[in-house]
C-alpha cells in the first residue's frame, strides 16, 4: 500500500534538521529570545506532535532555543504555537514499530510531577 505524502512530510524527508550557531539565552519562560524565528536557534526542524486529546499526530515546525523547544504551524510563522520548558525534564525514546522504520519516537517528561504531562514527539 502506498501513501501519498504531503508536500511538509517530502519537505520533512529532505531536510530533516538545520544546526544553528548558539544565540542568546532566552528572556522569560516560553518567550523567544528574539523576534526572528530562527535567531539564536541551537536546532530547528520538522516534527509530529501527538495531540493531547484526539492522540493524532501532527506536523509541526520546531525550534530549539536554550532550554526551550518552540513548536510552531510551519517555517513562516512568527508566534509560537506553545513551548515544551526542557530545564529538569527527562527525554525517554520509545519503542517504534517495526513497520515504519526511519520513525523515531521520543517522550519529554517533566520534572517534578506526581503524574507527568507526557510530550510525545516522532522524528522521520
Amino acid at each position: 500500500m502506498t501513501a501519498m505524502l504531503s508536500p511538509k512530510i517530502r519537505q520533512t524527508r529532505r531536510a530533516r534538521s538545520k544546526s544553528m550557531v548558539m544565540g542568546e539565552v532566552s528572556r522569560g519562560p516560553c518567550r523567544p529570545a528574539s523576534p526572528g524565528l530562527q535567531e539564536g536557534a541551537l536546532k530547528a526542524g520538522w516534527l509530529k506532535k501527538q495531540r493531547s486529546i484526539m492522540k493524532n499526530w501532527q506536523l509541526r515546525w520546531f525550534v530549539l532555543r536554550s532550554d526551550q523547544l518552540f513548536f510552531y504551524k510551519d517555517e513562516d510563522e512568527t508566534k509560537p504555537q506553545g513551548c515544551v520548558p526542557l530545564q529538569g525534564c527527562q527525554v525517554n525514546e520509545l519503542t517504534a514499530n517495526p513497520d515504519e522504520p526511519g520513525r523515531h519516537l521520543f517522550e519529554i517528561v517533566p520534572g517534578g510531577l506526581r503524574e507527568p504531562t507526557r510530550c510525545p514527539l516522532c522524528a522521520e
